[in-house]
């Protein structure tokens, strides 16, 4: 099944993959942070409002072909 992934902030040109509905969400955020060449723990995924955990298939969470999830990067580090 073929998903987008599209980035909440920022827009741009969405992402779109190719997947199994028993792949899991971490496989989702390992694919995008290669793409965008970003650390996969910066990514959180976005699916009808709701932030979804990494070891949930993309079945369990009701998502199939042709939808859409969003993406959100989460800045890291930084100290005052």
């Amino acid at each position: 099944m073929k998903i987008q992934v599209v980035s909440a902030i920022g827009g741009g040109a969405p992402i779109v993959l190719d997947l199994d509905p028993h792949d899991t969400v971490a496989k989702i955020k390992s694919m995008v942070a290669k793409q965008r060449n970003i650390p996969a723990g910066t990514v959180i995924v976005v699916f009808r409002g709701q932030q979804l955990d990494d070891v949930n298939s993309l079945k369990a969470v009701g998502m199939g072909d042709g939808d859409k999830c969003y993406l959100i990067t989460r800045t890291e580090g930084g100290s005052l």
